[in-house]
């Protein structure tokens, strides 16, 4: 069954009971009118006193329609405390995980950056300024008028439309922007992705991952149709994404640019404070170095090799990441491990452990405490033994 809400007069939301696999793709202009998305929305200072952060503007955008009646959303915007530069600041839009809202101490930290910062709050709510020293578990919420609500068409609506407004601010560059989505900010970002062209370049945290046996609206199906390059940090011991999903997302992402995956990455909201995440929209906005790429992995006997595509700011070590663990059910709780791997100026190589099941290699340019600097290859599964 389907069910229709209508969106700004010209986009329609469907929900699904059932999707059979020869129906996976498809077309995001089903679903959205890029057109009257990318038109600039009205928007007013917000009226919360709660709500008001030092350094930060405070803003009620009006998104998309849910049920037909007009809605707002709630976004903080700021810039960098330096000169502006020419042509504008580079713009930087913040989705945020489910639970999530627009925090302010990652907007300051990306404003810190050198970025004009967007951070919208996707679940109809606003946040509670209460303490100089917020946390993402002391930061309060309350809600909007409808409530707290998930409705995915609306709210990636909703997204596409703050880049809108962020496009259009004065001191922004509205050819320089990129967004970095975090958790179910990640599934939503590469659906923006899908969208919206005008990005040069989107960061996906820990899942946008593709199931496409999920009966979710969100398992993948806008893949295919993405238009701007996309840079994945992900781990290997994740509850919410798989290796195995997220490798079915590489697979389908039409502008895969690069990926770190990492063992035992920590999920949170931290992780838009990733240095690997500052280094790719640093890529992606104002020419920097990306971090090393490599190409498909490829099985030859015992080893494993890739060749390298980019090398970085100079690999410095290479590792084969690897679990043996094929009794273990959930794949969040499988045991990885790391041996070091060889590496010249074209290539990394290792030998395999004798009961590899899953593996893949990363190169690495540079240390960080989330051992997240490093370009990754594909994930090689092998068949589980009888």
């Amino acid at each position: 069954m389907l069910k229709k809400i209508l969106l700004m007069g010209c986009i329609t939301v469907q929900t699904w009971s059932n999707v059979r696999s020869s129906e996976f793709r498809e077309a995001p202009e089903k679903y959205w009118n890029f057109s009257e998305l990318s038109k600039v929305p009205v928007f007013r200072n917000s009226p919360f006193a709660d709500s008001k952060c030092a350094g930060l503007r405070d803003l009620l955008v009006t998104g998309a329609k849910v049920e037909g009646k007009s809605s707002e959303f709630f976004v903080y915007v700021g810039y960098p405390d330096t000169p502006v530069p020419r042509g504008g600041f580079p713009g930087v839009l913040l989705i945020h995980g489910g639970g999530g809202t627009a925090f302010p101490k990652y907007i300051k930290l990306w404003m810190d950056q050198g970025y004009a910062v967007m951070a919208l709050d996707w679940l109809n709510q606003r946040p509670l300024i209460e303490s100089a020293k917020m946390t993402e578990a002391k930061i309060g919420r309350a809600p909007l008028e409808g409530g707290k609500r998930s409705l995915h068409t609306i709210n990636v609506a909703n997204m596409v439309l703050a880049h809108s407004l962020l496009r259009s601010l004065e001191n922004v560059n509205p050819n320089k922007t990129a967004f970095v989505g975090l958790s179910w900010g990640s599934w939503y970002g590469a659906m923006v992705a899908a969208i919206d062209p005008r990005f040069k370049g989107g960061i996906e945290v820990y899942c946008g991952n593709v199931s496409k046996n999920s009966k979710s609206f969100i398992n993948g199906r806008f893949h295919h149709a993405i238009k701007v390059p996309l840079y994945w940090v992900a781990s290997t011991n994740d509850g919410n994404a798989t290796i195995t999903s997220l490798q079915a997302g590489f697979d389908e992402c039409a502008k895969l640019e690069n990926k770190s995956l990492v063992i035992r990455l920590p999920h949170d909201h931290l992780g838009f404070a990733f240095p690997s995440c500052f280094r790719m929209v640093e890529y992606f906005l104002k020419g920097g170095t990306g971090l090393p790429k490599l190409g498909s992995a490829q099985i030859n006997g015992k080893y494993i090799r890739a060749n390298i595509l980019a090398k970085g700011k100079g690999i410095t070590h290479a590792i084969l990441c690897y679990t043996e663990d094929t009794q273990e059910k959930k794949p969040h709780k499988r045991l990885w491990k790391s041996i070091p791997a060889q590496f010249d100026e074209t290539s990394i190589q290792a030998e395999l452990p004798d009961k590899v099941y899953q593996c893949f290699l990363s190169a690495y340019d540079g240390k960080s405490q989330f051992n997240d600097l490093c370009g990754s290859s594909n994930l090689i599964e092998f068949p589980i033994p009888k």
